[in-house]
């Protein structure tokens, strides 16, 4: 692609396949303290709100790990200590470190003629781990992750911060992410292109451009 130099990559669900490592870490976690699978509903429903108060700014990170298992207990009517919990979840979350079907390849490939960043909102350290455990990690130049910068997608002095520890013009930089609250709308809050990706083939009007699958990627990429 003409003039971009810089990759700007999310993790979860662009790269990583943060279905499958949550669904493994909440299985886990749920043998771990005898809670019913039956619950698992009401665990999703407050996180998704916890991380929608985050993007908005409303939520830290740091209340964040607490507070959607806070949510959980009292919802579900259960006798735990919340922090605990939030302790357990993290380490079994970072011990997974499971990439897309064809991550790997694209990496691979990309790494040849472009600079390649991870730009994510997750939890400094267990992202760090699941990259570790990836076996991704040298493919990036650059890790940025909210909690460390201290601004999280979408916010545009999240993207200011990359743009300066790059050193790059925002024409040289190129946005790819699945999640239109954060990253498509971060690019576009920052003058950045991006790709959408979908793997459900969906499409978005705010992106540059939208692809549904990696090889559509590189074919745009080239």
């Amino acid at each position: 692609m003409n003039g971009k130099k810089y990759l700007l990559f999310d993790a979860d669900n662009t790269l990583y396949d943060f279905n499958e490592t949550e669904r493994r870490a909440l299985d886990r976690l749920f043998l771990k303290y005898s809670i019913s699978p039956a619950l698992l509903p009401v665990y999703h429903e407050g996180n998704k709100k916890c991380w929608e108060l985050y993007e908005k700014g409303a939520l830290t990170l740091e209340a964040l790990e607490t507070e959607r298992f806070r949510l959980f207990i009292e919802n579900a009517s259960l006798n735990e200590n919340p922090k605990s919990m939030s302790e357990d979840y993290c380490i079994m979350l970072g011990e997974e470190g499971i990439l897309l079907p064809g991550a790997m390849q694209l990496l691979e490939k990309l790494k040849k003629k472009y600079s390649l960043s991870i730009i994510t909102n997750g939890i400094a350290r267990v992202q760090r781990e699941r990259i570790k455990r990836s076996g991704t990690t040298a493919f990036y130049d650059h890790i940025f992750i909210s909690q460390e910068i201290g601004y999280n997608k979408p916010d545009i002095r999240f993207f200011s911060y990359v743009l300066k520890e790059l050193n790059a013009e925002k024409e040289e930089c190129l946005v790819i992410g699945d999640s239109l609250s954060s990253d498509i709308k971060g690019a576009n809050n920052a003058g950045l292109d991006s790709v959408f990706i979908s793997f459900k083939g969906e499409k978005a009007e705010d992106a540059t451009w939208s692809v549904s699958s990696f090889d559509e990627l590189l074919a745009l990429l080239s």
